[in-house]
């Protein structure tokens, strides 16, 4: 498989993160995080809003509008990306929010870390569809591309610079994490997981940051499939397109001293199975 780049701005995307098939509108939308814009690709053009200092990552709600993690909370957004209302979860400056995703139940999940990278120093935050917060893993670093397998009974969630893909327990009835393991550990010679997607068959693929490649893993952990893009720094992928065929990846630019040409760039790939739904949040 080759990875095509489709779209990169003229101002040019420095750290696209996020990315999430838009079903409603037939588009992919990620975010340049730390220039606090989401991105919107419709085939033909690319759409920069500015929403905050910080735009983590974004996904649809369930009624319209749309949820976005901030720097350091949430903001809830009608259609056209204006917000209605921002929810403040964590005051202290050295932290922001990172990436996350929405469960089957439309709960939406978001980890934060420290800018500095400290160990430990992140939590992964649950954002309620009545809009109530709760803490629901403490002690992460570099949390990153949150998947459900097609069960619901397990949750995949990478923490990059442990170098390591987690598979929890999930109890899909209180949203809680329970017990955990290893799904996938890197040595790092090609590269730290970053932003997942999922299939129906519940292969992971993952962006892998510094190794230049989409790799997918079995259901069992096993790699299977490797797909190399022209730029070091993957950073996330979606299934999109109106059969969830074709896999979209955002890169960036983050961290190059000397920034190749396609970082930052927005690349696609058909692919020979179908993404898993992606789910809306419910408030």
């Amino acid at each position: 498989m080759t990875a095509e780049l489709v779209s990169r701005d003229t101002a040019g995307v420095f750290h696209g993160e996020g990315a999430f098939w838009d079903a409603a509108t037939g588009r992919i939308r990620f975010v340049d995080m730390l220039r606090g814009d989401v991105m919107t690709w419709d085939g033909t053009a690319l759409r920069r809003d500015h929403l905050s200092d910080v735009a983590a990552v974004i996904r649809a709600r369930a009624d319209g509008g749309y949820v976005v993690a901030t720097e350091r909370g949430f903001a809830l957004t009608d259609d056209a990306l204006t917000i209605d209302r921002e929810i403040p979860v964590f005051a202290d400056p050295g932290l922001r929010m990172n990436e996350g995703a929405c469960d089957a139940a439309g709960r939406f999940y978001c980890g934060s870390m420290a800018y500095d990278a400290n160990p430990d120093a992140g939590r992964v935050y649950r954002l309620d569809p009545d809009l109530s917060v709760h803490v629901a893993l403490d002690g992460v670093t570099i949390p990153n591309g949150l998947v459900w397998t097609a069960a619901g009974d397990v949750a995949l969630h990478a923490d990059t610079r442990e170098g390591v893909i987690w598979a929890y327990d999930f109890d899909s009835e209180t949203g809680a994490f329970g017990d955990r393991r290893p799904h996938v550990r890197f040595n790092g010679t090609a590269g730290v997981p970053d932003g997942m997607a999922i299939d129906e068959d519940d292969g992971v693929w993952v962006a892998m940051w510094g190794g230049g490649a989409v790799r997918r893993y079995t259901a069992a952990g096993v790699l299977d499939l490797t797909i190399p893009l022209p730029t070091v720094n993957v950073t996330s992928c979606a299934f999109g397109g109106p059969d969830r065929r074709t896999l979209y990846i955002t890169t960036s630019r983050q961290g190059l001293a000397d920034p190749e040409p396609e970082a930052g760039g927005l690349f696609a790939v058909e692919t020979e199975v179908t993404g898993a739904p992606v789910h809306a949040f419910g408030g």
